[in-house]
């Protein structure tokens, strides 16, 4: 079968890779229908050995898609079954997944990332690639709703999977409430997860900072009240004053986590606010910085954190047949996976009009 590869510094290449199979009596084999290209995998195709990537290690942890086999103890799904897979392997049953918290599962381990976090034998099994072998089937895989099931519905599905599970989960953490204001900081595809969860959400005021004109009419589409394009602090802090009647956001959602987005955050969230960190720049080495003076003398609370597998899918599928929630437009492109790489190089570089890049491994 065909999928695609990492090679080293800004080289990623599909190439014929082990056909999966069923390894364990858990395991599910899904033929993967789209998978998506998230901006962690930039981090590695950008420094991919730093993260413990060899050459040919497989690539992508995003993926919907149809099952084709199942191993002798799965039961909760069957061969033709629908499916989202959630973006890591979780048990469901040791106190952390009992709790809500799969991203800290004692067998867990996430798609298409790096071989030293892998627990389930073989390979690390990379999502854009033709057919997955899938761990804990029973507790990775959900089956999707019968209403939502056509390939027209894809592109609502896939960022589900991960994007928008992750700016929910900040959302949800930061006890986002309706008729709050909320800012979301950087306009790539978690950001407009959070600014389309927002609204979701029921808030009056949703304002998005970014530097992408296209990306921020996208946030307009999905629910901004409010674009900002700046990267004057203190234009963008007066902004924000404007438009929440001069109080600050009851939420800010950090997609970038750096230095400069969490003093960003500081600056708009209002006395009693929470800033809710979900972005990745702490694992190039950016470690944003709590001010925790600030925090102290304005009862600032701080979330976030890595997305809890696929506790959100019900409650998300549930948004997107009703029509409360759609988050195709974040998805700007479909490839072939055989053009992966061109799809990997127009997000890296920022390409004009480029968001988020989705794969078809059947076209």
């Amino acid at each position: 079968m065909r999928g695609l590869t990492f090679q080293g510094l800004n080289d990623v290449r599909v190439e014929d890779v082990p056909d999966a199979s069923i390894e364990e009596p858990t395991d599910a084999v899904v033929r993967v229908t789209m998978a998506g290209i998230c901006g962690s995998d930039l981090h590695i195709y950008n420094a991919g050995e730093a993260f413990g990537f060899a050459p040919g290690s497989r690539l992508g942890h995003e993926f919907i898609g149809t099952v084709e086999a199942v191993g002798a103890d799965v039961t909760a799904v069957a061969p033709g079954d629908r499916v989202l897979s959630s973006c890591s392997v979780a048990c469901g049953e040791c106190t952390w997944c009992r709790e809500g918290l799969a991203s800290s599962c004692v067998r867990w381990s996430l798609f298409g990332w790096a071989p030293r976090t892998w627990q389930h034998g073989g390979s690390v099994q990379g999502a854009q690639s033709e057919l997955m072998r899938v761990p804990l089937a029973d507790t990775t895989l959900h089956p999707m709703p019968e209403s939502l099931r056509g390939e027209d519905r894809e592109r609502s599905l896939l960022p589900l999977v991960d994007v928008m599970s992750t700016g929910w989960h900040g959302l949800t953490a930061a006890g986002t409430a309706a008729g709050q204001s909320v800012v979301v900081i950087g306009d790539g595809a978690v950001g407009l997860a959070g600014v389309h969860g927002a609204r979701a959400k029921g808030a009056e005021r949703i304002v998005c900072l970014g530097h992408h004109a296209g990306r921020l009419e996208t946030a307009t589409a999905l629910g901004a009240t409010l674009v900002i394009d700046s990267r004057d602090d203190d234009e963008i802090t007066q902004l924000v004053m404007e438009h929440t009647s001069g109080e600050g956001a009851h939420v800010v959602i950090d997609s970038i986590s750096g230095p400069s987005s969490m003093a960003t955050a500081h600056a708009t969230v209002r006395p009693g606010g929470t800033i809710a960190c979900l972005g990745m720049d702490h694992f190039m080495g950016k470690t944003p910085n709590v001010n925790w003076f600030d925090q102290f003398l304005r009862n600032i609370s701080v979330t976030g954190g890595l997305v809890p597998g696929k506790r959100y899918f019900p409650e998300l599928l549930g948004l997107v047949e009703s029509g409360k929630l759609d988050p195709a437009p974040m998805l700007s492109h479909t490839l072939p996976l055989a053009e992966a790489a061109e799809g990997y190089r127009m997000m890296a570089g920022r390409v004009d009009g480029v968001t988020k890049v989705a794969l078809r491994p059947g076209a």
